[in-house]
């Protein structure tokens, strides 16, 4: 799944992006009239910062430093605090440098946050995981591979690691053809539910190798051959946070709105609220929110927008709102 802004895409190719602009520069100076003197406008600072669109905060990202000699991030950082200060964080910075925060975020200290990390890699580009790559070398001056290395372990690290180490392949028609398809089905079946035992490395390796656009014809070559689909191979193979991530890496590629309104469902759901979880899936599927609003109400029978006011508070609550608000 793609979620970066085309200017992020852009820069990375090396094309210079122009944040000068009078509407940009307005946002600026909107943004840091909020923040100045005595005391932070949250108000103000959320319609400044909250109503704009992906490809807007990025340049907002660029100009605001150009302007006022500090990053949008420093500015923000020392302004506020708590699940408020944490999303405002994640919209001042390009989403790409927002997933290094939370992979950052996910890993440091005791244990790792599991369910931060695996929407961020699941499904995503070869080349936005290069972009991700590179900012989150860029921001903490360390290889995202190894970051992952030290602190997963087992089949999710396995997995962790081929997506990032570029294994899945460019797709080409005049190679991803259904002789392929059948081809890759049947690596994935022997070497899961074709064979006594898991040889889960092979699986993984596999699976992650098939190219976003080519996983639907694959997973219709596996239920031809062998009536389950991929989803189902996976369930049966694996268990714990491996399943969970393989399972998020093709629902995402072939239903994506539907797996995004699941994520919105999970962070809410049961007692308590994972707020970190639901500023990042707000932030990074801000682009498709148009079509997942009217998805999770006809599949919860609640409006996103009435869940999230129920679901949250404060600064935090009246932020996620206009974000999606001037979303959908």
């Amino acid at each position: 799944m793609q979620v970066y802004s085309q200017h992020a895409r852009d820069a990375d190719r090396g094309v210079a992006i122009n944040a000068a602009t009078p509407e940009i520069d307005n946002i600026c100076h909107e943004i840091k009239a909020a923040v100045a003197g005595f005391g932070t406008d949250e108000g103000r600072l959320n319609r400044a910062l909250g109503a704009r669109t992906l490809a807007e905060r990025y340049l907002v990202s660029v100009r605001y430093p150009q302007i006022h000699g500090k990053s949008l991030v420093d500015e923000l950082a020392s302004e506020t605090s708590g699940d408020y200060r944490r999303l405002l964080l994640l919209l001042a910075q390009p989403l790409a440098d927002a997933e290094a925060t939370i992979i950052r975020d996910a890993t440091k200290g005791a244990g790792t946050n599991e369910d931060l990390l695996f929407p961020v890699f699941g499904g995503r580009t070869s080349q936005e995981i290069s972009i991700l790559k590179k900012a989150f070398f860029k921001k903490y001056g360390q290889d995202l591979v190894v970051t992952v290395a030290d602190d997963v372990g087992g089949d999710l690290k396995k997995h962790y690691l081929a997506i990032l180490n570029a294994l899945t392949q460019p797709y080409d028609p005049a190679v991803h053809n259904q002789h392929k398809a059948e081809e890759l089905a049947e690596v994935i079946y022997k070497a899961g539910e074709g064979k006594w035992g898991t040889d889960e490395t092979a699986f993984i390796n596999a699976l992650v190798s098939i190219p976003p656009e080519f996983l639907r014809a694959v997973d219709a070559a596996y239920v031809a051959k062998h009536k389950n689909n991929l989803a189902r191979a996976i369930e049966k193979e694996f268990t714990g946070h491996t399943e969970r991530a393989l399972m998020y890496h093709v629902n995402i590629i072939l239903n994506p709105i539907e797996t995004v309104v699941d994520q919105f469902e999970r962070t809410m759901k049961g007692i308590g609220t994972d707020e970190y979880g639901l500023g990042a899936a707000v932030v990074r599927y801000q682009s498709i929110l148009k079509e997942v609003a009217p998805a999770y109400k006809a599949k919860y029978g609640k409006s996103l927008r009435d869940r999230i006011h129920d679901e949250t508070g404060g600064d935090f609550q009246k932020l996620l709102l206009i974000v999606l608000e001037h979303s959908i």
